[in-house]
């Protein structure tokens, strides 16, 4: 992979240890939250390894025990008593200082990665061009759509609704070098966009901060038989996160074994 195509990617890392669960979902392998965040995150940080990255922590009323915990690693952390609604859009506010051609990571505190998710997603970027560049010279669906010129969005997860009868959609489908790639419509307030992207959409992701409306943010942004205007969003098949949430988790992914795996490492920290 050529090293001066390497993308820098900006993390907003988003976490808070006060609420175990939004949704009052409950958690895969009995986990608490602050062990749950802890996982996911040294998940991330153990992918990014190798790449050009900068991790920016937003501290939600963040316990000491959190608190100690990511100082121990290269990240900048900015605390705040926020809310879920004022820390998404202090997410923002951070994500309008990339750089355009930046890629910024909105991640939520409760996603876990595969060791090869920064694999998969930098030879998707770095190959950008010979996965999306297709250019048709004939009158068809795919002029309208022309996904070389489409703002990019990338979604990691592969949550296993998608596949029911009652929410299949007609998707596109991409392949690059490690896996296959499907548009997908809706989306949480994790994903992966440029910092040019950002600042194209900014009024849209400003809006869908109120009520965290990752709904309104889908539907505004996301473009599905037609696009005018809108980005193209993608997910990774097989996913390379996956939300710790039972019920939605990405499948075909043992993350059994890579959770069991973390909680050693993490025991090696104490």
């Amino acid at each position: 992979m050529n090293s001066e195509k390497m993308p820098h990617y900006l993390i907003l890392f988003r976490t808070c240890d006060v609420v175990h669960s939004l949704h009052n979902a409950p958690r895969p392998f009995g986990l608490d939250k602050r062990t749950l965040i802890k996982i996911c995150f040294l998940s991330l940080y153990e992918a990014l390894q190798g790449y050009n990255y900068t991790i920016h922590i937003l501290a939600d009323k963040l316990s000491d025990e959190l608190t100690a915990f990511f100082a121990r690693f290269p990240v900048q952390i900015t605390h705040g008593s926020w809310g879920n609604d004022d820390s998404i859009r202090e997410s923002f506010r951070v994500a309008d200082t990339a750089k355009p051609d930046d890629w910024v990571y909105f991640c939520e505190d409760d996603y876990l990665h595969t060791p090869d998710s920064f694999k998969i997603l930098t030879d998707l970027i770095v190959n950008r061009n010979e996965v999306f560049g297709y250019k048709p010279r004939r009158l068809s669906l795919e002029i309208l759509i022309n996904t070389s010129t489409r703002s990019l969005i990338i979604h990691p997860p592969d949550y296993p609704d998608r596949y029911k009868p009652r929410y299949r959609r007609f998707s596109l489908l991409f392949v690059s070098t490690y896996c296959h790639w499907r548009q997908i419509t809706n989306t949480t307030f994790t994903f992966l966009c440029e910092g040019k992207t950002v600042q194209k959409y900014r009024r849209i992701l400003a809006k869908s901060a109120k009520n965290a409306n990752d709904a309104y943010l889908s539907r505004r942004l996301f473009g599905g038989l037609l696009f005018f205007g809108k980005a193209l969003c993608i997910s990774p098949m097989k996913g390379i996160s996956t939300h710790l949430h039972e019920g939605v988790m990405t499948p075909l992914v043992d993350w059994q074994s890579l959770h069991d795996a973390l909680q050693k490492k993490l025991k090696s920290l104490e």
